[in-house]
């Protein structure tokens, strides 16, 4: 039982128990990561009130629904007849079989004026169909799939697209990217550590230990989500996967170096084991909680995508009870046999480059902090923070949805497939002369918005004025009757006239009586004639004049049936909301587009201040929107969460360097490290990649992870510094030793998660790419500098703990 213990073979059982409960318990993690991708942002902001308000109010039939676009195109050259037969047959179908299909509402370009507009391209190439299908119908994957082979038609190419189509396909790209990035990662750290420790047993050993830790925590983490929707996204799996296989991989190294050190020095294979865990366990507990109370920090942030990385803490938590409980069990029992073949026990060899740096740093301290900032701090600080939103851009263009999404905005105004909708939310009725007057007034000036292509409302349900609803042409009709009346009369004047002279002539003193008479009658004659013109006048100059090119609803048009359906279209089901669609002409994700959702909403605003909708609830809704509040909710919160983290990390800093100031030192270095890496990622993306700006999750994942990771390298540096001989060397001495024996194990620690970064590159997703370039640069910038700047500060700076003191005197007593 004694030698159980020493081996820890409970440990070992304990964990082949949890790994086969956690293999079981995992949920279908595709799926998950499908159902868990959509951004969430707080119902307080614009885009979400806006959804609700469309969910509340035209959601009646199309709530709880994917919206999704059916395109049909033939390429550059017009649809034939047959063509659009063809097309409306498919149509036709879709509407037969909608139980089928699960759509619950579908918009053709043939069902109206309004639809031929909208839907059917300028250049008769392309034809759209607006389908919502219900959620409760399956997965997006399964409905993809389905439409996507109902759509196919004869002569024509068919594309299934929309915001909910392209996020599925992106969350299925990151799934693919995640198995090559699994077996590249295992493949590269397996001989990186065959080269290390010259051995096939040990690399073993740590990809069991590290994917272990990985099955576990990722089971605990899925199982959260699926049941208390614990924060998920496309990047959780994936930084996962990078983090614990890196920093696993640099702990192991860590704690087999000694344990091989201890084998060298005579001890036996149980004393060796527990000298491994006292000395470089107590490293990798110091280094590990940095990483967690940093990746714990992020559940603070506010944004969905940023809260989803906590998940990495549970990962890190879970690979430190690993690495320090089943570990064990192989080192006791394995003993020298774990290095096999090798015969050399010996520590890391010591690093010449970091030695040499370390012993000029502390003999020029100022001189090398100031090198270091003045080179980095430029290059950092020249970085401009323009992000590219568009998310479609993370899918490759291969992909079909993306293909039909391409055709829409080669074929449409880029706006198109996903417009801007204005909502007017009252407390009444807006169908009423009054408040139709005031939506259309509001529906032209946001038609003389620089970035708008076209504006639809219930007023103007094609996108262009109804001439019968406009004043001008209400009266042009009117003057045209008052004319016919006017020539009327001056022929019956003229009728009269003559008739009279006749009658003067042939009757003599009885004529001229009935002529007096029809004299009379002709004067009233002249005079209405004369009132006509003066009216007519009046109106054709009210007609021409800018009161003419007012809107006004007669009572009695209210009940004209195309009116109807505009507002069955356009107001909601009890009449007190409104909407009114824009589409844009700039792509829905790009800058001007977003940057238009304000303007756009002040204009509504603006216009409506001061009349009976001044205190409507007026909100812009849609993916413009939507990205807008994207970039506020996130900016904020980048800045907030970035606060807590580096905050969190200082006060565990603290605690290792028994200092106030060398915790400002380090971090400050990661800091500048990250603005530097981040600006030379964004010159190569644009050189090499041909884009011109990084993605918008690329600074806070980057970030996140250059900081967390990047201390590890100053916490194995001091922690080193600390367990050196504090009898006998002075600080200076004893910090240049200290760089000089684990700088060899820094090094390798930076190649090895460099290299599971890298392999993020061949998933293909920017967001990936951009964020492993970041990190490699930054690390490869922080294993430059660290032994400049942290031996520099040692000398500048002393620990604030006594236990930390040079014993001076002791040291100058054994040399007299």
């Amino acid at each position: 039982m004694k030698k159980l213990f020493h081996d820890h073979f409970f440990a070992l059982l304990a964990w082949i128990l949890i790994l086969v409960i956690s293999v079981v318990a995992l949920p279908d993690v595709n799926q998950l990561t499908r159902s868990h991708s959509q951004i969430t942002l707080p119902k307080s902001t614009q885009s979400q009130i806006a959804q609700t308000i469309q969910q509340k109010h035209w959601g009646h039939h199309v709530n709880n629904t994917y919206q999704v676009v059916a395109v049909f195109n033939n390429g550059n050259k017009k649809m034939s007849a047959k063509d659009k037969q063809n097309v409306q047959k498919t149509i036709s179908r879709l509407q037969k079989h909608e139980g089928k299909y699960g759509i619950k509402a579908i918009l053709g370009p043939n069902d109206n004026a309004a639809t031929r507009k909208q839907l059917i391209s300028k250049d008769k190439t392309t034809q759209l169909v607006q389908l919502n299908v219900s959620k409760k119908h399956g997965t997006l994957q399964k409905i993809n799939k389905q439409l996507s082979s109902a759509v196919k038609t004869d002569g024509v190419k068919t594309y299934v697209t929309g915001a909910d189509i392209l996020n599925d396909d992106f969350s299925g790209a990151v799934q693919k990217g995640i198995k090559k990035t699994e077996v590249i990662s295992v493949i590269f750290i397996f001989v990186v550590l065959l080269l290390v420790f010259r051995s096939p047993i040990t690399p073993l050993i740590s990809l069991l230990m590290v994917g272990v830790a990985f099955l576990t925590s990722f089971s605990i983490v899925t199982n959260l989500v699926d049941k208390f929707n614990f924060p998920f996204s496309n990047f959780t799996q994936v930084f996962m996967v990078i983090v614990l296989f890196g920093i696993g991989t640099d702990y192991n190294i860590l704690l087999y170096n000694r344990f091989k050190e201890n084998l060298g020095q005579g001890m036996g294979k149980w004393e060796a084991t527990r000298n491994a865990q006292k000395n470089a366990g107590r490293t990798i507990l110091y280094s590990g909680s940095s990483l967690l109370i940093g990746f714990t920090s992020l559940g603070l942030a506010r944004f969905s995508v940023y809260q989803s990385a906590v998940g990495v803490a549970v990962g890190v938590a879970v690979l430190l009870v690993t690495l320090l409980t089943l570990n064990p069990f192989f080192m006791a029992v394995l003993g020298k046999k774990m290095f096999w073949p090798d015969k050399r026990f010996t520590g890391e060899s010591s690093s010449k480059i970091w030695h040499k740096m370390a012993n000029t740093s502390v003999h020029h301290p100022i001189v090398s902090l100031i090198l270091v900032f003045i080179i980095l701090l430029p290059i950092g600080l020249s970085y401009k923070n323009h992000l590219n939103y568009n998310d479609a851009d993370e899918i490759s263009n291969t992909t079909p949805s993306k293909k039909g999404f391409n055709v829409v905005e080669d074929h449409f105004s880029k706006g198109t497939a996903e417009p801007v909708t204005v909502y007017i939310k009252a407390n009444h009725k807006l169908d009423n002369e009054e408040n139709l007057l005031l939506i259309d007034r509001l529906t032209n000036q946001l038609k003389d918005s620089k970035d708008v292509k076209t504006v639809t409302s219930v007023t103007q349900p094609a996108g262009s004025k109804v001439n019968q609803l406009y004043v001008n042409n209400q009266l042009k009709q009117i003057t045209g009757q008052l004319g016919k009346a006017q020539g009327s009369l001056s022929q019956l004047s003229s009728g009269m006239a003559g008739q009279a002279a006749m009658q003067s002539a042939s009757m003599g003193a009885a004529g001229a009586s009935a002529m007096a008479q029809q004299q009379a009658m002709m004067s009233g004659m002249s005079q209405m004639t004369s009132g006509l013109q003066q009216g007519g006048d009046y109106l054709t100059g009210l007609q021409n004049s800018a009161a003419g090119k007012t809107f006004y609803l007669p009572q009695n048009q209210l009940s004209n049936p195309e009116i109807q359906q505009s507002m069955r279209t356009y107001l909601s089901q009890n009449k007190k909301t409104a909407q009114i669609t824009v589409i844009l002409n700039s792509n829905p994700s790009g800058g001007r587009a977003t940057n238009a959702v304000n303007d756009l909403t002040n204009v509504a605003k603006y216009s409506l201040k001061g009349t009976k909708l001044g205190n409507a609830t007026v909100v812009v809704g849609g993916q413009s929107s939507k990205i807008n509040d994207t970039k506020t909710v996130a900016g904020g919160d980048f800045v907030r969460t970035a606060i807590i983290m580096i905050v969190g990390i200082g006060l565990a800093l603290i605690y290792v360097t028994r200092s106030l100031l060398q915790p400002v030192y380090v971090l400050g270095t990661l800091v500048t490290a990250y603005l530097a890496a981040l600006s030379i990622t964004h010159i190569l993306t644009h050189l090499i990649l041909g884009r011109p700006m990084l993605t918008w999750n690329t600074p806070f994942f980057s970030f996140i992870m250059l900081i967390a990771l990047g201390v590890d390298y100053s916490i194995f540096l001091i922690m080193r510094y600390r367990n050196t001989d504090n009898e006998h060397y002075l600080p200076t001495e004893r910090i240049v030793m200290a760089s000089s024996a684990i700088g060899t194990v820094v090094i390798s620690a930076v190649i090895i998660l460099s290299g599971t970064f890298a392999s993020l590159i061949p998933s293909g997703i920017p967001t990936l790419i951009e964020v492993a370039m970041t990190v490699i640069i930054g690390l490869i910038i922080l294993v430059i500098i660290i032994p400049l700047v942290v031996p520099s500060t040692i000398h500048l700076t002393y620990p604030m703990c006594s236990a930390m003191r040079d014993n001076q005197a002791k040291r100058q007593a054994a040399e007299n």
